[in-house]
């Protein structure tokens, strides 16, 4: 069996080494590549032909997920999403964008090469979950309360109207959505609303 050729990219430098250093030792891994920065990965990926991407979704203040048109623009590799957000609203966001595998850091790392040569040879593929509501700590969020959110937190600096309007909806909705929000948290303010939503990975930061 050849090597699986295999790029890490985490914005946590320690992270990526330790993990290479974690994989390489594997026979059937040849680590070709790390990243901690996202232009320098797409630059890489456009050039260079490899089997398996290890992608942190949470990458130095941006969502890497934005960037897989970028990145994938010239490849046909697998990509595996590692985040410690695993939650099943970020996992369905991760694989609507075209992850093959989801895989939390919280996981068991002991059984992490196996999951490499299963979603490698396609014998492994995250399904998305199909459902409008998400369970956090005890409380029912609807997915577009969940668009919500985030967008509080991407656009911070704009007020309510400008926000509805990114998101092609009135402010009254926008208002009436994010008064639930509170209520639904037992939260106060926006930016209580924000912490919640970080501290319970649900906003991509």
């Amino acid at each position: 069996m050849k090597s699986i050729k295999i790029v890490i990219a985490d914005d946590n430098r320690f992270f990526c080494e330790a993990l290479k250093d974690s994989l390489q030792n594997h026979n059937s891994f040849k680590i070709i590549n790390t990243f901690t920065d996202l232009n320098e990965l797409c630059d890489f990926t456009k050039k260079y032909r490899f089997d398996v991407l290890i992608l942190d979704i949470n990458f130095k203040g941006k969502n890497s997920l934005d960037y897989l048109d970028k990145i994938k623009c010239n490849g046909s590799f697998k990509i595996i999403a590692l985040t410690t957000m695993n939650n099943v609203y970020i996992k369905n966001q991760a694989l609507n964008k075209g992850v093959d595998c989801f895989v939390g850091k919280d996981s068991d790392f002991s059984t992490f090469k196996s999951t490499i040569i299963s979603c490698f040879n396609n014998q492994t593929k995250s399904k998305i979950i199909k459902k409008n509501k998400f369970e956090i700590e005890d409380k029912l969020i609807t997915k577009r309360k969940l668009q919500i959110l985030q967008a509080l937190y991407d656009y911070s600096e704009n007020n309510e109207a400008e926000i509805a309007e990114k998101l092609f909806i009135s402010k009254t909705t926008f208002k009436n959505h994010k008064t639930e929000l509170f209520e639904i948290t037992n939260t106060k303010n926006t930016p209580d609303l924000i912490r919640f939503g970080i501290q319970n990975g649900l906003i991509v930061v």
